[in-house]
């Protein structure tokens, strides 16, 4: 009879493939995930299809963040030289899903309470909503912008191209700063734009500065407000965006 190590499908056994190995099967026992293990004659694709199998969507969900977080863990040794202990793991896994599931409630119960069509501002501030629709193989994008008064009536509007552009956020920020444009253009002074990526709406309206990889486009944004009477930033949901999409996508 010959040995073979299960904690790899190659069956030879190593000290980093016992760690990991080790690492693994306490994580997913502390979380009572059944630990399994693929054989030499499996694929590992094949192995994972049928781990999924005749799963709850709460345990596919739960086995998802789990193999995902190992994964992160791995990779997390091998570039910054942090090795994390199962119960690290575990901790980081549990807080996970319940942020998860905290959000979604959040995410439901707001949006069960409240109405999701576009809504006028008030007074005399002009309301421009922004999108954009990205096309990742040609690199480009095309940005929506529509501005309306507090009676609807469509004050201006324009679709706007734009290229080399590397990821949806991009596209998402420039259709933003097309937004920021027109209403300097028309001369508008008391502005609410709109957009349907709070990511986008959270760094304009945070006070420190950005350090992400559009930082110098939400720095241009904020100084070129400064050119306004009153101009603010609003996360909307998609649903409720309808019409700049529209425009994004003809």
């Amino acid at each position: 009879d010959v040995p073979i190590w299960r904690g790899d499908n190659t069956g030879v056994y190593a000290a980093k493939s016992g760690y990991r190995w080790l690492i693994t099967e306490e994580v997913l026992r502390g979380l009572g995930v059944a630990v399994t293990t693929c054989n030499r004659d499996t694929s590992w694709k094949n192995w994972l299809a049928k781990e999924f199998e005749n799963q709850s969507i709460k345990d596919c969900k739960l086995r998802a963040i789990t193999y995902w977080a190992i994964w992160h863990n791995r990779n997390k040794l091998y570039h910054d030289g942090v090795r994390e202990t199962a119960t690290e793991v575990l901790g980081f896994i549990k807080a996970y899903k319940i942020k998860t599931t905290v959000t979604r409630e959040r995410l439901k119960n707001s949006c069960d309470g409240r109405n999701l069509a576009w809504e006028p501002p008030d007074n005399d501030t002009i309301k421009i909503n922004f999108d954009d629709s990205f096309n990742q193989i040609a690199n480009c994008s095309i940005s929506g912008i529509i501005a309306r008064n507090k009676d609807g009536l469509i004050m201006a509007a324009c679709t706007y191209p734009w290229k080399n552009i590397s990821d949806p956020v991009m596209a998402e920020v420039r259709a933003c700063l097309q937004a920021v444009t027109l209403a300097e253009e028309m001369g508008f002074q008391d502005v609410c734009i709109e957009g349907d990526v709070l990511t986008i709406i959270q760094k304009l309206r945070a006070a420190n500065e950005d350090r992400s990889c559009i930082s110098s486009l939400i720095k241009e944004i904020k100084e070129r407000g400064c050119g306004f009477r009153r101009l603010s930033f609003k996360h909307i949901p998609r649903e409720a965006n309808k019409a700049a999409h529209a425009m994004a996508k003809h």
